[in-house]
């Protein structure tokens, strides 16, 4: 195996996790003219996609998934639970922010290791630690050297943290009071607090209404005991998968595995959340002192699926919103609310999944004066591309620049641990991985166009600003009598 000074990984580790803040773009000059092929590309072939080796078995119950890879000596594993910040409230009620708490506090020391103590030990070893509290899962996280002299002393630290967390009071009135400071520092962010207000509006009174942070009043009320409950119920034996990533053996990978799942306490697969009922179609608008009014449009959208054909209508539909409203400065939303009408400096939608029903949404700010245009502008590309579909030369740039960027998703060990993850959780097969450029393949302009409709309801959207001033929208809606309910007008959206 290949050897690296804890210092070195570090610098390594450093380098996978650094992002610019910002961009700069060169001058943009608007041509409807194609660009010429370059000599280079004329003969080009398409990537060649390696798919790592990966082996699955079960440790006490468990399921784990393994990958080799002896390019670098790092190794990455990653243990994870059902549940999420979707679960707080069945620990506590409104106990919002505890998942959230408990990943923070998970690496601040053990019953063993004071806070201080243990971050030393652990930049002595080279190791990175983390847990973090998704809507719908919570995972730890595990990155080190795979040589046996740095390795297994930095395992040993791991399983302390996942068997023994200090959840120290003292520190977590420190975290409660620097949460407090986060939440009255949001109070100034009209985006986030327009975010927030979305979510609440779209999902009422469903543990996805609730930012996985909790709320302020929530969060001051968590206590110790509310932590180590969260810890008991759901990051137990039987509620974990594994991954392990890296320059080990199969034999010592069960040996890793095998460890780890004993510093956790027995305990059950959690249950599945409940359906979300989606909202009545309104306008929710916040007062707020700005020059922009900041606008998300969307509604409830799809759960998390295996179902192949369901996959293969959501390809078609992620080039089809590319095409729309994918942010980058061909997408029609940009050309039309950006460039021609210059209501924004940018646009972008998207649909986000969940175990349960996620959402589509798009999201602008613009001048308070504009915003109604700006709206109904946003609306009318929307319904006119629903009716009249994308290009055929759009969709097949869109669906060529993929498969040629697709193989730089398995680039990196930490791509490839990421992705073997997601197949170990889902249970998903290794041709999972392969089966995505399959479906790129078999998608069609009329497969691309029909799933526009499919996916994106406009006489369902909610509409949600934020301003100085509220932007008038009533003529956007009008009662049904026969439903007793409020429905965007058929002028903008008509239904086929």
């Amino acid at each position: 195996m290949k050897k690296l000074t804890p210092i070195a990984l570090t610098l390594l580790l450093i380098s996978h996790t650094t992002w610019a803040d910002g961009h700069h773009h060169a001058p943009v000059v608007p041509s409807d003219k194609p660009l010429p092929v370059l000599d280079s590309l004329k003969d080009d072939k398409p990537l060649d996609l390696k798919i790592p080796h990966m082996e699955r078995f079960d440790v006490d119950g468990v399921p784990v998934i393994f990958t080799p890879i002896d390019e670098l000596p790092i190794l990455d594993i990653s243990l994870t639970f059902k549940g999420g910040s979707a679960k707080d409230d069945t620990i506590r009620a409104d106990g919002y922010g505890i998942a959230g708490m408990t990943a923070t506090m998970m690496t601040q020391g053990t019953t063993h290791l004071d806070e201080n103590t243990f971050a030393e030990k652990a930049e002595l070893l080279g190791v990175v630690f983390g847990a973090t509290a998704y809507r719908d899962t919570f995972v730890y996280a595990f990155r080190s050297l795979s040589d046996d002299k740095e390795l297994y002393p930095a395992l040993d630290l791991f399983a302390d943290m996942i068997q023994n967390p200090r959840f120290d009071e003292t520190i977590l009135k420190r975290n409660q009071a620097q949460a407090d400071i986060g939440f009255e520092r949001a109070k100034q962010n009209p985006s986030h607090l327009a975010s927030v207000e979305f979510l609440k509006t779209l999902y009422g009174t469903h543990p996805y209404a609730i930012p996985t942070g909790g709320t302020q009043q929530s969060v001051a009320s968590i206590s110790r005991d509310d932590l180590i409950a969260y810890k008991n119920k759901y990051l137990t034996k039987g509620n974990a998968h594994i991954a392990i990533t890296g320059d080990i053996s199969a034999d010592d990978a069960r040996t890793i595995a095998k460890r780890l799942i004993n510093a956790l306490p027995q305990g059950e697969r959690a249950t599945d959340l409940p359906t979300p009922i989606a909202p009545k179609p309104q306008h929710v608008h916040i007062p707020y002192d700005s020059t922009q009014t900041h606008v998300y449009i969307g509604h409830m959208g799809e759960k998390e699926t295996k179902d192949p054909v369901e996959l293969q209508n959501r390809t078609s539909f992620s080039l089809a919103n590319s095409v729309l409203a994918g942010g980058d400065f061909n997408a029609y939303l940009m050309k039309e609310i950006r460039d021609k009408h210059g209501y924004t400096y940018g646009i972008t939608g998207g649909m986000t999944t969940f175990d349960e029903r996620g959402y589509y949404r798009i999201s602008f700010s613009t001048q308070t004066d504009k915003a109604k245009e700006a709206i109904i502008k946003t609306l009318q590309i929307i319904e006119n591309t629903r009716k009249n579909g994308i290009k055929d030369s759009e969709f097949n740039l869109e669906r060529t620049s993929r498969k040629y960027a697709y193989p730089m998703s398995l680039a990196t060990n930490s791509a490839i641990h990421s992705t073997a993850s997601h197949l170990g959780y889902d249970n998903l097969p290794d041709s999972h991985i392969t089966d995505y450029l399959v479906r790129l393949d078999k998608a069609t302009l009329d497969t691309v166009n029909q799933s526009l409709n499919t996916y994106i309801h406009p006489d369902e959207f909610i509409i949600v600003t934020i301003g100085k001033e509220k932007p008038d929208l009533s003529s956007l809606f009008k009662q049904d009598n026969k439903k007793g309910s409020k429905r965007l007008i058929e002028i903008l959206f008509k239904k086929k």
